[in-house]
């Protein structure tokens, strides 16, 4: 079944929890601590793929989980990092947050990929506490939660050459000769229902088609089929557009679609295209001609003309298209630069890690202090994490909070600031007291 959108959840993995240990050994009874830290939670990461055009994959399972980061155990041996957790999804995916509706990456190159939700980090075992005054700490972190993020996917399919035009012009008969493509073929109105790609080599040149279910006037507002699937030909390099060579108003069906393209996107209107008479074998050359040259001087614009019943004017249509489309660039040394396709002055692709849940600095003691009705509120991402990974049941684990505040002079900022002992302070979901 073609799937090209789909909604889902994914989740990173949670840090792995610290360890309290202390060293036990034959004539050593009081060993120091020697609980070790726990591992990183596993990343959630996308990947394209080229051996896949839908999303169907996601139709049925909506929630992705990255494994957890182990615990640490004693000796201070660290936990093991949970596995990234990879999702692979067709060339042409975009991925945006659903909430923000901000697009997180563009998937257009095979292998290239990106890391979405960063796995929550291990938390200290008790080994990593240690100083000149906590010289045998009884408390270790908790690992950090991994990101959490709901995520619209939409795919917009990778191809060379779009088929465009409307009802019944002979676009699938023409990718099914063309190319590898079958689709399925009859007499009647949107026989095609889902995009349908195809593969054709001519003179050891690869060319990528794509034929979308027809479209009509009013397309970009909804009607018909073919606007659910205007997003396909975005990508396409080259469009080609077919006109039924015995349509009693071909240069009206030319405008059209122009238009049509125009509304839904203008840059999707400025690509470079060219115009294809379909069905030549059921005209005699006296039409054509006279078609060919109203064409020419309306729009400026001499059509070709093809039969694919006949295969007449194919082969000049395929090594028209293998010139008008800029070949293959190798994007790297390895196989998989057969399949990124750019022209020749388009920039070469970064495969660059997209990671939008990374937290700001975490080394900033920066301190936003606002007052709230009943208590102040703190914000800082490192005192927000050390919160998130402190033991509460654990005294010495909470002081621990306590001692980093005073370090960074909070308390004394709250005073200036009007706080007194005793105010509610909120850090995270957690409260706090606010002492002498």
């Amino acid at each position: 079944m073609f799937v090209d959108e789909a909604k889902i959840t994914v989740h990173a993995g949670k840090g792995g929890d610290g360890c309290v240990s202390f060293r036990r050994a034959k004539y050593i009874p009081k060993g120091g601590p020697d609980g070790g830290d726990g591992g990183r939670g596993g990343n959630i990461v996308f990947q394209a793929v080229d051996n896949a055009n839908t999303l169907s994959e996601f139709r049925f399972r909506r929630i992705f989980q990255a494994e957890n980061g182990k615990p640490g155990s004693l000796n201070n041996r660290t936990g093991k990092s949970g596995d990234e957790l990879i999702l692979k999804v067709p060339m042409g995916t975009v991925i945006r947050d659903t909430k923000t509706k901000k697009v997180l990456a563009d998937l257009v190159f095979k292998e290239q990929s990106a890391t979405i939700a960063c796995g929550g980090v291990g938390g200290k075992g008790n080994s990593g506490f240690t100083s000149s005054i906590r010289q045998a700490p009884s408390f270790a972190e908790k690992g950090d939660l991994g990101d959490a993020f709901a995520l619209d996917l939409e795919l917009k399919l990778v191809a060379d050459i779009a088929i465009i035009g409307l009802p019944s012009v002979g676009k699938s008969t023409m990718i099914s000769v063309v190319s590898n493509a079958r689709p399925k073929i009859a007499e009647y109105h949107f026989t095609t229902l889902v995009p349908n790609l195809g593969v054709t080599l001519v003179d050891d040149r690869e060319l990528v088609f794509i034929d979308v279910p027809g479209l009509i006037e009013g397309a970009n507002e909804g009607k018909g089929l073919g606007h659910q699937f205007l997003r396909h030909i975005e990508r396409a390099r080259f469009v080609l557009q077919l006109i039924d060579a015995n349509s009693p108003t071909p240069l009206k069906d030319f405008e059209v679609i122009r238009g049509e393209l125009e509304k839904f996107s203008p840059q999707l209107a400025e690509k470079p295209y060219a115009v294809v008479f379909s069905k030549i074998d059921l005209t005699d050359n006296e039409l054509e001609k006279f078609l060919q040259d109203e064409f020419e001087k309306k729009f400026k614009i001499r059509p070709m003309k093809i039969s694919a019943a006949t295969h007449e004017g194919v082969e000049d249509l395929l090594n028209f298209l293998v010139k008008k489309v800029p070949p293959i660039e190798q994007s790297f040394e390895t196989d998989f630069a057969e399949i990124p396709r750019r022209a020749d002055d388009e920039p070469e692709p970064e495969f660059v890690e997209f990671r939008p849940a990374e937290k700001p600095d975490f080394h900033s003691r920066e301190v936003r202090i606002k007052k709230k009705t009943n208590w102040w509120e703190l914000q800082n991402p490192r005192i927000e994490q050390i919160v998130r990974q402190t033991d509460f049941e654990n005294e010495e684990a909470r002081e621990r909070v306590y001692d980093v505040l005073k370090k960074w002079g909070v308390p004394t900022r709250l005073k200036k600031d009007g706080a007194i002992p005793g105010d509610k302070i909120k850090i995270g979901e957690f409260f706090w007291e606010l002492r002498e």
